[in-house]
């Protein structure tokens, strides 16, 4: 058996996807660990070593896969759960000293999100929401109008009594902001119950 076919195997194994997924979900629960200053103190040397165990075993996910599609590498990095994976791979593999240190945070962080290309589930999902980007711009769109519409409208009606908050078209949308995404929405709500007890 050449080399070729053995990392075809391995990769195709139902045990190789299960422990990559593992190593990520353990390497979630070491960031997690990290953000605390009991466990670090507890356990920074564990946490050091997970680190450095799941960052080899990437680094080997990553030349066994190329080696199973060798000498065809366009197999490998023509896909882009590959290209994804593998950058995660190289830029984990930065220093996380000096000015580099964030860049390093930011690829140990992003070794979590490994965990959607890896499960099948999670990466049609990503995909669906990518093919149906096109399609949410038209919905962004129309609520844009509709709150465009809604902004004129609470100024027209209510300008005049609760010019804090509906005193221009600025002022409206801000407020209709707030009061959709639930900031401070009960100042609104009493500013109107004001002008129209109950």
């Amino acid at each position: 058996m050449t080399v070729k076919t053995a990392c075809a195997r391995i990769v195709a194994a139902r045990w190789f996807e299960r422990g990559i997924v593992a190593l990520i979900l353990l390497n979630a629960v070491a960031l997690g660990m990290e953000t605390s200053v009991v466990m670090q103190a507890r356990f920074g040397p564990w946490l050091l070593a997970v680190n450095q165990l799941v960052l080899v075993v990437f680094v080997l996910e990553a030349a066994v896969k190329i080696t199973a599609v060798a000498p065809h590498w366009r197999r490998y990095f023509g896909d882009g759960w590959n290209v994804f994976d593998f950058s995660v791979v190289v830029l984990s593999l930065v220093p996380a000293t000096g000015q580099l240190a964030l860049i390093a945070r930011t690829a140990r962080l992003l070794r979590v999100l490994r965990l959607v290309s890896t499960v099948p589930e999670l990466r049609l999902i990503v995909s669906t929401l990518l093919r149906s980007l096109p399609g949410l711009g038209h919905v962004v769109m129309l609520l844009a109008v509709i709150f465009y519409l809604y902004a004129v409208a609470g100024y027209h009606l209510l300008h005049e009594h609760d010019p804090l908050h509906w005193g221009s078209l600025g002022l409206s949308l801000l407020t209709l902001f707030r009061v959709l995404t639930l900031e401070d929405w009960t100042d609104v709500m009493y500013a109107a119950m004001e002008h129209t007890p109950m």
